[in-house]
């Protein structure tokens, strides 16, 4: 069995987290305590966000830490570094929910960010943070790195977060550029602190403390204020000449002798502190710089060597650009300054050997059991075969937890040509993109992958038997907005798929779906039924759930209250229970319908809205169509005739730009012209009465019919009574008979 890495570790999530992105710099004991810079960082009434962006070698990371360790004496204070992986919004939030969660238990109750999706944590997720964190007073996160997000859909909901925060809930973000956040209107508002390079350059008073009084250096305070001059106290500058200084035979001789600028000090960086080294720790720091984190396994792996973890520990012991990123010495980076210095050295001195030394570093994280970083490096070694190989045994897993944009991201770093003529890449990218309701992109990629055909070598990364078996059932599982084409795809899909395989319930349920929406309730059940059963028994929850869904839908179409109600609360609870509910809107819609039947019509409308929420983020325009139609019909039956007009309107609308809804549009007209029942020539009924009748023309008692609703057997007892008076009858089946003449049941 592959075990994860020291540095991963899985929590509620079923994807590990790195744990080292969740613990600030371990501070050092040269580190000089900069307590100006401290002090503006302090909490101030309406300041959401505070932002540290500044070049890199600024010090901000070092401060942050700092000004941490201090704050988390008084208040919980959570940390996370941030790197490229954060861009997808479900990586992001798993890291920043479990930082929260470690400083403020509470916050575990937030749903899981893998279960409700990237496309909707802004809408479930974050209102559920700003609720649990409005309760635990004043709190703080620390974003480190900001500037490792691209703009995209990760930083938005950071951006929501921040807008909606509440007032004691302080977020802090590190970055080296602008960090591409709403600042204007923040600090309009007067909600925005900001710390520039300006504020983050040394004093001559932070230079000697640093340089006297912790690294014993004994300089005249000239040579202190012409070291910060020259630099513009750009404290990078200043420790890289500390770093020389201790071995500096003329120190006053060195200070003016020391170039401030930029360039001088990546020079410098080279010919003075890298060659200060051994040749081994000169290895060591160079070929290691192309990883994000070390280890001293890792290390070894990439150098093929031994010996790794005793010079990293050495190593940061005297150099503050490799950072430890745990108390135990185990796990390490370099200051992202230096590390890039390292690589172009590399590249000088070696060239050529980065691609070995990704492929090396793939390979142990392979071994090691984390894949995603295997990706990564297989990838920057321009390892096609093999990280195809990966993606196509990863990419499954990480679907079903929602993230969609990390394995796109990695599709998108293959060249071109070879992205063009992998099979295995476009039938992934064709199912993600479908995934993510993205159908222009997905068709784009299915047509290219129906001209290639399969030239791939070994299984279809979705088990499918065929290529054209896969097809089938993708078309079934997305018809869009077709009925009739859905329904072909999903026979075909049943002819040509393996039905002793794990993937059969992924075409039962299209199989459904189709049958549902052409009116076929029977064939429908029966092929929803064995979805719901397979896909629990094989974990496929979305499945499963769903089918129940539907199944409840039809047994209310049959007038079945009790199979209804059972099937909706299975479906609901399975959803509940697997932490899905967020991404499985014909749940809630079924739910709604089944309160509806049960004469329960405002938990019913709030669910049906919540429903249709859920479907316009993941299902198709026929998931949405039909939930509508279910929400006008009860708004209608509710006397909330504008609301039902306008949810008739965006369902007929819907439908008409489908060129097959089914029987969607039967159904629509069904709900905007209603059959006149004959209720004139009695006595109006209430809507508790109705559903009471309905439930007499069934086998139930009036004390099972009480439990069924929820109410007692005398409050039954006495709507039996009032419904024979009104319809001026004296038993149950001469009821039922007055009902079906009266047509209303």
């Amino acid at each position: 069995m592959i075990s994860e890495p020291a540095g991963l570790r899985a929590t509620f999530s079923s994807l590990p987290l790195v744990v080292t992105k969740l613990h600030p710099p371990v501070a050092r004991e040269q580190t000089v305590v900069r307590e100006r810079l401290m002090e503006l960082l302090r909490p101030r009434p309406g300041v959401k966000l505070t932002v540290v962006a500044a070049p890199a070698g600024s010090g901000k990371t070092t401060l942050l830490g700092m000004w941490r360790d201090a704050e988390a004496t008084v208040r919980p204070v959570a940390w996370v570094t941030l790197d490229e992986g954060d861009n997808d919004p479900v990586v992001l939030w798993m890291h920043v929910l479990e930082a929260l969660r470690q400083v403020c238990p509470a916050v575990g109750d937030t749903a899981s960010p893998e279960r409700v999706g990237a496309a909707r944590i802004a809408d479930v997720l974050l209102p559920q943070l700003v609720n649990h964190l409005s309760e635990n007073g004043e709190v703080a996160l620390i974003l480190d790195d900001f500037d490792r997000l691209s703009s995209g859909a990760a930083r938005d909901t950071l951006a929501w977060l921040i807008e909606h925060s509440p007032s004691p809930f302080q977020i802090v973000v590190a970055s080296r550029n602008e960090p591409g956040l709403p600042l204007g209107a923040l600090r309009a508002h007067g909600e925005l602190l900001e710390l520039r390079a300006d504020e983050l350059r040394f004093t001559a008073e932070e230079a000697e403390a640093l340089l006297n009084e912790r690294l014993a250096l004994g300089l005249a305070r000239a040579d202190v204020d012409r070291l910060v001059e020259r630099t513009e106290g750009w404290p990078a500058g200043i420790y890289l000449a500390a770093l020389s200084l201790v071995g500096a035979h003329d120190r006053k001789a060195f200070v003016s002798q020391f170039g401030g600028t930029n360039r001088y000090v990546i020079d410098f960086l080279v010919d003075e502190v890298l060659e200060a080294h051994s040749p081994s720790m000169q290895a060591l720091m160079l070929r290691s710089s192309i990883l994000d984190r070390l280890s001293g396994p890792l290390c070894d792996a990439v150098l093929e060597q031994d010996g790794a973890r005793e010079r990293l520990s050495e190593l940061s012991q005297t150099n503050l650009f490799l950072v430890p990123l745990d108390d135990r010495d185990e796990w390490f980076r370099f200051h992202h300054l230096f590390a890039q210095l390292l690589r172009v050295e590399l590249e000088h001195r070696e060239p050529g050997l980065t691609p070995a030394l990704h492929r090396r570093a793939s390979e142990w994280h392979r071994d090691h059991g984390s894949v995603d970083r295997a990706i990564e490096h297989a990838l920057e070694a321009g390892a096609h075969a093999e990280a195809i190989e990966l993606i196509a045994a990863r990419w499954l897993h990480l679907a079903a937890v929602g993230r969609h944009a990390t394995v796109l991201a990695w599709l998108d770093r293959f060249p071109s040509e070879v992205a063009r003529r992998s099979s295995r890449l476009l039938l992934i990218k064709a199912w993600l993109l479908s995934l993510g309701t993205k159908r222009k992109e997905a068709e784009e990629a299915i047509t290219a992958l129906e001209r290639l055909g399969w030239v791939d070598d070994g299984p279809l990364p979705d088990a499918s038997s065929s290529l054209e078996a896969s097809l089938a059932t993708l078309r079934a599982a997305f018809p869009w907005d077709d009925v009739g084409n859905g329904y072909r795809n999903a026979l075909r899909a049943a002819e040509l798929q393996n039905p002793q395989s794990p993937f059969w319930a992924a075409v039962c349920w299209p199989l459904g779906l189709a049958c549902y929406n052409r009116g076929d309730l029977e064939e429908a059940d029966r092929w929803f039924a064995e979805s719901a059963e397979i896909g629990t028994q094989n974990a496929r929850w979305l499945i499963a759930a769903s089918a129940l869904a539907y199944r409840s839908l039809i047994a209310g179409q049959r007038e079945d209250l009790e199979e209804q109600r059972r099937l909706a609360e299975e479906a609901a609870d399975l959803a509940r229970e697997n932490g899905i509910d967020g991404m499985k809107g014909e749940v809630h819609v079924a739910m709604g319908v089944s309160f509806a039947a049960n004469g329960e019509s405002d938990e019913a409308l709030s669910l049906l809205a919540h429903g249709i929420a859920v479907l316009r983020a993941f299902g198709s325009p026929l998931d949405v169509a039909n939930a509508l139609i279910w929400q006008a019909s009860l708004l209608r039956d509710s006397g909330r005739v504008d609301a039902a007009a306008e949810a008739i309107d965006e369902a007929r609308a819907v439908i008409t730009a489908c060129p097959d809804p089914g029987i969607l549009r039967e159904r629509l007209e069904a709900v905007e012209s209603p059959r006149p029942r004959a209720r004139g020539r009695g006595p109006e009924l209430s809507d508790r009465e109705l559903v009471v009748l309905r439930m007499l023309n069934g086998p139930l008692s009036e004390r099972d019919i009480g439990r069924e609703l929820y109410l007692s057997h005398n409050t039954i007892h006495s709507h039996t009574r009032s419904i024979y008076r009104k319809l001026d009858v004296s038993s149950r089946a001469e009821a039922v008979r007055q009902a079906l003449v009266l047509d209303l049941i």
